[in-house]
């Protein structure tokens, strides 16, 4: 059975890459080629790596094609000389050898058409071996090879132009904050489904992909992010220096004590021990407010009496601290609760010593029957139309204590029995 004349010239080839110790099939030609060239495309040679394989295999065939038209007749002459490395087509002419020259050209035109189309089929045929080729270089000629080797050369160039306007950033939702303050960090333009790996400059991680976090400390940070690619595992990676300034907060402390005597108001005296402060709101029991630095506040009523201090500092950085303050009894100005019908002389011990200006005045019943503005001047049981109290009667009193400029009153109440 006659062999094709194509057959006897491949044939030949392989005779000839048998000295290299290289295999040779035609089946295995595109697959070798088209590897060699997604090898260089992949190292960054790129477009001039394929061309430079593609010089080399065709300077290569010809070479075998022109050993082996030399020595067809010498091959065939007995006792001739040993020819390594050439190729011997028995019974050769004319045509044979235009129909082995025009083989050759078939493959490597079909060696061209696979590379540019990703596949060793023929142009009739789909691509069954598409060439992965990532693209690490934005320049334009970088781009154009993209398209040259993809299924759709528009898409790929398309894409890769498209990422390049579109890098991976981060978005703090400040830039300027204070101690304590819990910032969000936004991954722009990144992946989906991707790993991401957060570093916020203070010792701090984070894996997720728009994470909150809390900076303690005062100072200036930078944050870095690392974002690898589901798809195609690449790992891509931002860093900004300086992006978050942390100012330092204040810290807000006081202490408290008594300062008053025993018969005296329930006078409590704050001294503020607050950190990185200057300015102060206090806020007492009553709706009282005072912006001193250390202030004394008097307690007329028994039970917890909560007190909040607010600081402030120069950044606008703010900070409070809540104490409660315990008062056992209500103040009565150290009144006595009940006197002798016989030793009559009321006047609370607190009026008695106090520096103060006050007013007392004895009820009986709805109507005044005492009033005094002097400590010295006491009741001494007088009622109406000159009647002396006495034993089993009751007398409510008031007292007014006013402040140093005379615009503010502190009430006290309280009632004396007389007994007998």
């Amino acid at each position: 059975m006659n062999r094709n004349p194509l057959d006897k010239f491949e044939q030949g080839i392989q005779e000839a890459y048998k000295n290299y110790e290289l295999p040779y099939s035609s089946s295995e030609f595109a697959q070798v080629s088209r590897r060699l060239l997604r090898k260089r495309l992949l190292s960054g040679l790129a477009l001039w790596g394929g061309v430079a394989a593609i010089t080399a295999i065709v300077g290569v065939s010809g070479y075998l094609i022109v050993s082996s038209s030399n020595n067809v007749a010498t091959s065939a002459t007995p006792n001739g000389p040993d020819v390594s490395n050439t190729v011997s087509i028995p019974n050769s002419n004319a045509d044979v050898t235009d129909e082995a020259t025009e083989g050759l050209n078939e493959i490597i035109s079909g060696f061209k058409k696979d590379v540019l189309n990703n596949s060793g089929n023929s142009d009739d045929s789909p691509s069954s071996n598409p060439i992965a080729l990532v693209v690490e270089d934005s320049s334009e000629d970088a781009l154009l090879l993209a398209s040259a080797v993809s299924n759709d050369p528009n898409a790929l160039a398309s894409e890769s132009l498209d990422n390049k306007n579109r890098s991976l950033a981060i978005e703090p939702s400040v830039r300027q904050a204070c101690a304590g303050t819990d910032v969000h960090f936004t991954a722009k333009n990144s992946p989906k489904n991707g790993s991401y790996l957060w570093n916020f400059g203070d010792g701090s991680f984070s894996n997720q992909e728009n994470p909150f976090h809390i900076y303690k400390k005062s100072g200036t940070f930078d944050v870095s992010l690392s974002v690898t690619n589901p798809n195609d595992g690449q790992i891509s990676t931002i860093a900004m220096r300086d992006l978050i300034t942390i100012n330092p907060k204040p810290e807000a402390d006081f202490e408290w004590s008594y300062t008053n005597n025993p018969v005296g108001e329930p006078t409590a005296k704050f001294v503020n021990t607050s950190v990185n402060a200057n300015s102060f709101v206090w806020k007492f029991s009553g709706n009282r407010i005072s912006n001193e630095v250390s202030p004394s506040i008097i307690y007329n009523s028994k039970g917890k009496q909560s007190v909040i201090l607010e600081v402030q500092n120069t950044y606008g950085c703010r900070d409070e601290q809540v104490k409660i303050v315990q008062v056992n009894a209500d103040f009565n100005l150290g009144a006595e609760l009940k006197m002798s019908e016989q030793n009559i002389a009321f006047m609370p011990e607190a009026l008695k010593k106090g520096g103060n200006r006050f007013k007392l005045s004895i009820y009986d019943g709805e109507n005044i029957i005492f009033e005094t503005t002097t400590k010295t001047k006491v009741w001494k049981g007088e009622g109406k139309a000159g009647k002396k109290a006495s034993a089993g009667q009751q007398y409510p009193w008031i007292v007014l204590i006013y402040g140093e400029e005379g615009n503010d009153a502190r009430y006290y109440s309280g009632t004396l029995t007389i007994v007998p």
